[in-house]
C-alpha cells in the first residue's frame, strides 16, 4: 500500500513513521511536513508543506490509497478560537485539497478518547465538529480514530521534557497498562497498526 501522512514534529506522527516503514505490507509512505524529519528511510519521502492550509504541491499528493493525518495540537494554555483553527480548521481545509485529486483514498484522522459534541471541554467539541466534517468531506472511506494513552516506542520521543520522563517511567509496565487497560492504553505501533488495517480491510463502524 501507498501511504500519505500528515505529520507534525509531534510524537505521534513520528512514532506512525517508523512503524509504517518497517511494515511489509507498505511499499512507500510520503510524509507531509513543515520541516524535515529528523529521520530518513528508503520507503520515505517527505514533502515540505510551510503553510498546511495552502498545499503548494498538491499534485504530488495523489493517488495514494489511505491518508493518515497525525498533524494535532494540545488545547492546553490556547483559546478555543486558536484551538479549533489548528484542529478542525486546519484537518477540513487539508481534507477538501486532497479529495478532487484522491476521491478513492481512506482518510483517518486521528481524534481522541473522550471526544463528545456535548462535552463541556472545549477539546472534545471540537475535535467531535473534526470527526463528523471528515466522515462527510467526500472520500471513499474515512475513519476517526480516538486513542487515549500512547505509548512511544521505537525510539521516539516527546518534545516536552517532564511529559518524556513519564514515558520513560511507563516504558517497562506498558505491557502490564495495556493488558489491565485494554483500548485505553495503546502504543504507537499499535495504533499505526490499525491506521493500516483500517485502510487495507475498513470497518462497518
Amino acid at each position: 500500500m501507498n501511504i500519505l501522512l500528515f505529520v507534525a514534529s509531534g510524537m505521534v506522527g513520528d512514532g506512525v513513521v517508523r512503524w509504517l516503514v518497517a511494515s511489509p505490507k507498505v511499499g512507500r509512505v510520503v510524509a507531509v511536513s513543515r520541516k524535515p524529519l529528523s529521520v530518513q528511510y528508503p520507503k520515505l519521502e517527505t514533502v515540505i508543506e510551510a503553510d498546511m492550509f495552502h498545499l503548494q504541491n498538491v499534485d504530488a499528493l495523489k493517488d495514494f490509497d489511505a491518508c493518515f493525518f497525525c498533524v494535532g495540537a494540545s488545547s492546553v494554555g490556547m483559546s478555543e478560537e486558536d484551538y479549533r483553527r489548528l484542529t478542525y480548521d486546519l484537518t477540513v481545509a487539508v481534507a477538501r485539497q486532497l479529495v478532487p485529486g484522491s476521491p478513492r483514498m481512506i482518510f483517518e484522522y486521528i481524534s481522541g478518547e473522550g471526544t463528545d459534541a456535548n462535552s463541556r471541554q472545549k477539546w472534545a467539541r471540537v475535535k467531535a465538529e473534526t470527526e463528523a466534517a471528515v466522515l462527510n468531506i467526500g472520500f471513499r472511506g474515512a475513519n476517526a480514530i480516538r486513542p487515549g494513552f500512547i505509548q512511544p516506542i521505537r525510539g521516539v520521543t516527546s518534545r516536552i521534557r517532564s511529559v518524556s520522563w513519564m514515558y520513560a517511567l511507563t516504558a517497562p509496565v506498558y505491557p502490564i497498562l495495556q493488558k489491565a487497560f485494554g483500548r485505553w492504553v495503546m502504543s504507537t505501533d499499535l495504533l499505526a497498526a490499525a491506521m493500516l488495517h483500517l485502510a487495507d480491510v475498513g470497518t462497518k463502524k
